[in-house]
């Protein structure tokens, strides 16, 4: 199955990827120039998660069962990102 949806992160972390029972793969693409971060667990920080931004490019990122996917911006900051979740 394949889903699509866009998120409006803030500094509050927001659920990109919810929790599954196989493996899936998330294709994120950034719309804006605001760093995003990533991380497996609800409390991610830019000072902890994975940084994206669009001039890194889109990402891939395979999740396994039960994985889940946390984005946040830095205090202040927004950014829209567009998720593809590909089931196995």
């Amino acid at each position: 199955m394949i889903t699509s949806a866009q998120y409006a992160v803030t500094d509050t972390a927001v659920k990109v990827a919810a929790s599954a029972v196989g493996h899936r793969t998330a294709h994120l693409a950034p719309v804006g120039n605001t760093t995003v971060y990533l991380s497996g667990t609800n409390q991610v920080t830019s000072s902890n998660g994975y940084g994206l931004n669009k001039s890194l490019g889109e990402h891939d990122i395979m999740l396994g069962p039960g994985e889940e996917l946390w984005a946040v911006c830095a205090s202040g900051q927004t950014e829209t990102v567009t998720v593809l979740i590909s089931e196995a």
